[in-house]
């Protein structure tokens, strides 16, 4: 995981970028610490909550190249993980 701020507040996260629609994120503070989330009016836990200021600060990133995405190696073939065996 890569450190990034968001622009807008100076909130610090760890961000992992597996592709353009797939994005982790650790926060290393409470995310009620965060003005757009702590003003959104949802609870804590529930799914809706995001910032969109960090999301925009993640786009900006990947598009400097100051976060590079990590592509995922994922199994094929007979290496490919199987629930059931026949």
């Amino acid at each position: 995981m890569q450190e990034l701020a968001c622009e807008k507040c100076g909130l610090g996260v760890l961000v992992e970028k597996f592709s353009p629609a797939h994005t982790s994120i650790q926060w290393e503070s409470d995310t009620s610490e965060c003005p757009l989330i702590s003003g959104s009016g949802f609870a804590p836990g529930e799914h809706h909550r995001e910032c969109s200021a960090l999301r925009d600060s993640i786009d900006r990133a990947v598009a400097k190249s100051v976060l590079t995405e990590s592509h995922i190696e994922l199994p094929v073939g007979p290496s490919l993980p199987r629930l059931h065996r026949e």
